[in-house]
């Protein structure tokens, strides 16, 4: 199959022919169908210094995505949850499932964390493999919606977990995709006014499109600090 792969240290990505990932016994293998490009990615590209210390070449990465299952292992198929056919998007981060942490619920501290991507293999690919434990199915939404459901779920766990937005004057800053996706998900919890701060016009008429009315909400830039 194809993969974009970050082959070696440096900037840069290259299209490579690479074997397609076997299906284990409680893993999904899923035939991408698209997929969204993080600033993740963008920082694996130009191999800065993040990237440089994170990542371990060779991967595929990508970990935005959402396909159709083309094959089911075993056991996640004897548990009747999925189904080959079914379009499904997954959650990128890999648990171990054993650790005092995920026993506890509080999977997301698992010192075992591996994200696709980044250190494994990711979905910037024909198919990938994923544990079928972190396989949602869409339920009628287009893999195209599908693809971005990760920053999307990042903006609701932003706005909504642990505070009460209805009613309240809301501030996101910064508008790229998880601040545009909060502007709306504050708009339909019924926040007052969406304040919304970014240096890039572009991206602050996409805040605004996700707002309210410009007489109840407004997107404002912020000076430049022309010191810098």
């Amino acid at each position: 199959m194809r993969a974009l792969v970050k082959e070696s240290a440096g900037p840069g990505i290259v299209l490579r022919d690479v074997p397609v990932p076997t299906c284990g016994p409680s893993e999904a293998l899923i035939q991408v169908h698209h997929a969204g490009v993080c600033g993740t990615d963008l920082h694996i590209w130009e191999w800065d210094s993040w990237a440089s210390n994170r990542l371990k070449p060779p991967v595929v990465i990508g970990h935005e995505f959402a396909g159709e299952i083309a094959e089911l292992g075993r056991d996640a198929a004897a548990a009747g949850l999925l189904a080959v056919g079914d379009l499904v998007t997954a959650e990128g981060h890999i648990v171990c499932g054993h650790c005092l942490q995920c026993r506890l619920g509080d999977a997301h501290l698992c010192r075992r964390t591996q994200i696709i991507g980044v250190d494994r293999d990711g979905a910037f690919a024909e198919y990938i493999a994923m544990p079928a434990s972190n396989v949602i199915k869409l339920d009628g939404i287009p893999t195209e919606i599908g693809a971005i459901m990760d920053p999307m779920g990042n903006a609701v766990h932003t706005v909504l977990e642990g505070q009460m937005v209805a009613g309240a004057n809301v501030l996101v800053l910064g508008c790229g995709p998880i601040g545009c996706f909060a502007v709306g998900v504050a708009r339909a919890a019924g926040a007052a006014q969406v304040i919304a701060s970014d240096f890039n016009p572009t991206r602050l008429a996409l805040a605004k499109a996700r707002g309210r009315p410009s007489n109840h909400a407004r997107a404002s830039a912020r000076p430049r600090n022309r010191e810098r």
